[in-house]
């Protein structure tokens, strides 16, 4: 009789081949105190960012997330949220006790849902490896200890200021290389249980790469295992191939993605009180027709040719490639999204495996 927990092992085998799990407590730090850090820090978070005004997209990125979570054998804490930040910074982070956070920046760079799942994983995964308790207890043990879950008490401010200092530190620089590719095989591995491609990781990481060469704008997690960012690409796409599992153009889930994305602001406002005024942009999508180039879209749709190499690090694309008809790519147009535009869109449960219709 075939073993129906086969491949499921099979699976586990491979990602323990990887990279060893190391899924266990913090010594010393409770739960409570993990959950109370990641409460009084989200306020801080929501107040130097902003949460990005779109409902169906916040409950878009929410649903991703809560799938991802419902594949856990343990969810280690009770809730996660799932924030998108009103940022134009390339950004992802999570933060003690279930909190995980996208900036738009990101969601413009990301081009398939499939992507987006790896991203928020490889989060995910920082929160149940513990890695920002962990942290903590090496930065500033003591004080973490003190605190206890008492951290939002008034007679902790002191305490609380030196925690949450060591924390939005470890939040910008990363909790080092071997914390980030162990992340990222959560990533992975979360991502396609839940059905979708397990190359949407390492897609993800060559698309930030290419970004950062072209721009020098980094992301946190890219400056905690610098210079060897081109091995964590190459792990990535190592296990994905290892994974054995249904690899197609379909699970990738594109055109869902871009079509939830049309609209979204593009750079503009870095934080609340940033008071200096941009030029409105946003993405929009554009079907490939016969004959068109990056170049020729470029030039039709932005009136400008010299933007394709732009067109291209934006869609995830090597320069010498060129896009084919009947798909569909981001290009970044000039003034406000009018929402009369805006697809009709589908949405599923998430108790199924994502469909593509």
């Amino acid at each position: 009789m075939p073993n129906p927990f086969k491949p499921a092992f099979l699976v586990f085998a491979v990602f323990l081949s990887v990279y060893p799990l190391s899924v266990q407590a913090v010594p010393f730090v409770s739960l409570e105190t993990e959950i109370a850090m990641g409460k009084e820090a989200d306020a801080s978070i929501i107040a130097q960012f902003g949460i990005y005004q779109d409902k169906s997209l916040q409950l878009y990125v929410n649903n991703i997330g809560q799938k991802l979570v419902s594949q856990l054998s343990d969810k280690v804490f009770p809730r996660y949220y799932f924030r998108v930040m009103d940022s134009p910074e390339i950004n992802a982070f999570a933060l003690p006790g279930g909190y995980v956070y996208v900036t738009r920046g990101l969601l413009a760079l990301v081009n398939s849902e499939a992507e987006l799942a790896g991203v928020m994983g490889h989060e995910i995964g920082h929160i149940i490896f513990h890695h920002g308790a962990k942290q903590m207890v090496r930065s500033i043990g003591a004080q973490v200890l003190a605190l206890g879950g008492a951290i939002a008490s008034p007679e902790n401010a002191g305490g609380w200021l030196a925690v949450s200092t060591a924390l939005f530190q470890q939040i910008n620089l990363g909790y080092g290389r071997e914390a980030e590719i162990e992340s990222d095989q959560h990533g992975i591995l979360s991502g396609s249980e839940a059905g979708y491609n397990s190359y949407g990781m390492a897609n993800f990481l060559k698309s930030l790469r290419r970004k950062e060469i072209m721009s020098g704008q980094s992301y946190h997690s890219f400056q905690a295992s610098h210079p060897e960012t081109k091995d964590r690409i190459v792990k990535a796409g190592l296990l994905a191939e290892r994974m054995k599992t249904d690899s197609t153009e379909e699970n990738f889930f594109q055109s869902r993605y871009l079509n939830q994305i049309r609209g979204l602001v593009y750079e503009g406002k870095k934080h609340p009180k940033d008071s200096k005024r941009y030029e409105p942009k946003y993405v929009d999508i554009y079907e490939v027709k016969k004959g068109d180039t990056f170049q020729s879209i470029a030039e039709k749709e932005l009136g400008d040719k010299r933007q394709d190499l732009g067109l291209t690090v934006l869609n995830g694309r090597r320069e010498s490639s060129q896009p084919k008809p009947g798909e569909l790519i981001k290009i970044i147009r000039s003034g406000k999204f009018k929402k009369n535009k805006t697809l009709k869109l589908e949405s599923y449960s998430l108790l199924e495996t994502p469909s593509n219709k």
